[in-house]
């Protein structure tokens, strides 16, 4: 079985416990703020990637009535549209998502770390080309020279990749702009947050 297979089906067989986990670390209240005051438009169209069991999209949804959450987890969808039933929500692997047009605001909070350097190039491409002008992407991905580690621990077996803001802007390309770079210490790992701009 492949590494991404692997990781999908850890996320499928420990939905609920990883979704308590999500949520005692709890809600990226002043990350969402800060992101929609960038674009500063009414109902802003929104894709989160890797939207998880939806515990931001609670909070996302209280700034749009047009937003859309992805996830390659089946049972991570079920619990999000039974936690928001009101957001929308969609299986689907950003790897080799389609991305809607004419997009505000991508959010990929702590989602993109199971993309190898080579598809994130990809990802960026097709989301820039969805983005509206002035839209803006945010990511946050595990800190670190760029690798892969295989992580086995109480939830099963994944896979992940760590990057350097350096590596995130070469593998976004010289079109879109960098508003902000920043590393962070949480839980005893550094995360990279990158928020760039069409």
């Amino acid at each position: 079985m492949d590494k991404k297979k692997i990781t999908i089906e850890t996320y499928n067989r420990t939905a609920v416990e990883m979704a308590q986990k999500f949520n005692q670390i709890g809600t990226r209240v002043s990350d969402i703020e800060h992101v929609l005051s960038l674009v500063d438009k009414k109902n802003p169209k929104i894709l989160e990637i890797g939207c998880g069991n939806g515990r931001d999209a609670a909070e996302i949804i209280k700034h749009t009535e047009n937003y859309l959450g992805i996830d390659v987890s089946s049972e991570m969808i079920r619990l999000a549209r039974e936690a928001v039933p009101n957001a929308r929500f969609s299986v689907a692997d950003s790897e080799m998502y389609e991305f809607e047009s004419s997009i505000d605001v991508i959010f990929a909070f702590a989602s993109l770390l199971h993309t190898p350097r080579e598809t994130l190039k990809i990802i960026f491409d097709r989301a820039y080309t969805a983005l509206n002008p002035g839209g803006v992407f945010f990511i946050s991905v595990k800190y670190g020279p760029y690798q892969e580690i295989a992580k086995q621990d109480e939830f099963g077996e994944r896979y992940f990749y760590l990057y350097t803001p350096d590596d995130l802007l070469a593998a976004a390309g010289p079109r879109y702009k960098a508003l902000s770079q920043t590393i962070t210490n949480v839980r005893e790992q550094k995360w990279v947050e990158i928020i760039l701009q069409k």
